[in-house]
């Protein structure tokens, strides 16, 4: 008796469970925006290659200096005027009042990482130097960067 008293309440359960009205599965979270960070990035490497041939163009090390040059943005805090200024470079001649109003320290971290990125690739590569364009990750500018070659004097990137 007991066991039927057992079966009747688990139908019962059943039951309930498949009246009970389902909750929808939330809709699919939208396509992310690209931020500001994101296009500065994108803009500072199509500067870059913008100055290669077609044939040279490295998609792998676009793909990480686009990823570098975002991450520095989003830790250094870049501010808007920065990215407003740097997303609209058409040509790396364009980024040398960018390179006027982003601070030192920020120059600098983003320098630094260039330098150490591209040292990287040159160990990794035993023909590095036919890789990459003249002047380093620059793109040939020879300010690290790419940011144009301005900045203070004795700071990487200006005055020399």
């Amino acid at each position: 008796m007991r066991a039927a008293a057992l079966g009747g309440l688990v139908l019962a359960l059943v039951l309930v469970l498949v009246a009970c009205p389902h909750a929808e599965a939330p809709p699919p979270a939208a396509p992310k925006a690209p931020t500001a960070c994101d296009r500065a990035a994108d803009s500072m490497v199509g500067a870059m290659v913008a100055r290669m041939p077609a044939s040279d163009v490295p998609t792998e090390q676009a793909d990480a200096l686009r990823r570098l040059i975002r991450v520095r943005c989003e830790q250094d805090g870049w501010s808007a005027e920065v990215t407003k200024c740097l997303i609209a470079i058409q040509k790396l001649d364009d980024a040398v009042p960018c390179a006027k109003i982003m601070p030192a320290g920020q120059q600098d971290a983003l320098a630094r990482d260039l330098e150490a990125s591209s040292g990287a690739r040159a160990g990794a590569s035993s023909d590095a130097s036919s890789d990459a364009p003249s002047g380093g990750p620059s793109g040939g500018s020879g300010a690290p960067g790419g940011l144009g070659g301005t900045g203070s004097p004795g700071h990487p990137g200006g005055g020399t």
